[in-house]
């Protein structure tokens, strides 16, 4: 089996819109990637075994998605407000899916959950969607302090526009943050061939969001002006 290749490298930023880069990391996701998980998975037994190609190639997945959080990190340091808003790089069907800024951390477990864990995993996944209920009021809570200090000082002729940005900043941070450690727990809960099925069905959530024919399909289901 040929080397997993390593996750998007580089950054956005001046070398590298994000826009870009989350087409280059969605193309590198789609192909070659999932193939390979995929025939690693094919080659592999359930039996929990964590055999060199399968656990190289599950690695290299989990490691992509750790590198589009940190892509998503370094551009909340430059603007955190698009970031946050959800940018023109998502697709139309991915927007209802979106919690400051990304997927909702809780569809990360529930993900999981359709996979018939066994009552050990299941165990664990309780425990991080727990850990997420008490997360994500709470960040949430500091964007509603922030937007509600923006207001007081600017119905006042006070407010602080770079203040306020880096209290987004702040939140985009942590929200990733979040995510990043409720993948980490799960693969690491999962383990073996199971947390390889579980990447292979995030792998397939995301790419789902852009395939052209859902996105047709999502179109015509939208209703029309008046209707």
């Amino acid at each position: 089996m040929p080397r997993p290749p390593p996750p998007g490298r580089g950054t956005p930023g001046a070398r590298r819109p994000i826009r870009d880069f989350f087409a280059a990391w969605l193309a590198t996701l789609r192909s070659p990637l999932l193939p390979l998980l995929r025939r690693a998975l094919s080659s592999s037994s359930s039996s929990g075994s964590w055999d060199d190609p399968l656990s190289s190639v599950a690695a290299a997945v989990e490691a992509h998605f750790q590198a589009h959080w940190s892509a998503l990190d370094a551009a909340a340091r430059q603007d955190p407000a698009r970031v946050i808003a959800a940018g023109d790089w998502r697709s139309p069907l991915e927007l209802p899916f979106l919690w400051l800024g990304d997927v909702h951390p809780s569809l990360l477990t529930s993900l999981l959950r359709t996979l018939s864990p066994s009552p050990r995993l299941l165990a664990a996944v309780d425990r991080v969607d727990r850990r997420i209920r008490a997360a994500v009021p709470a960040v949430s809570d500091r964007l509603r302090r922030a937007q509600e200090a923006f207001v007081a000082a600017e119905a006042t002729g006070a407010a602080d526009v770079e203040a306020f940005l880096e209290e987004l900043k702040g939140v985009a941070l942590e929200a990733n943050r979040l995510r990043r450690g409720v993948l980490s727990d799960l693969v690491a809960a999962a383990g073996g061939y199971q947390a390889a099925l579980y990447l292979e069905a995030l792998s397939r959530f995301v790419l789902s969001m852009h395939d052209p024919e859902v996105l047709r399909r999502f179109d015509q289901c939208r209703a029309s002006p008046g209707s």
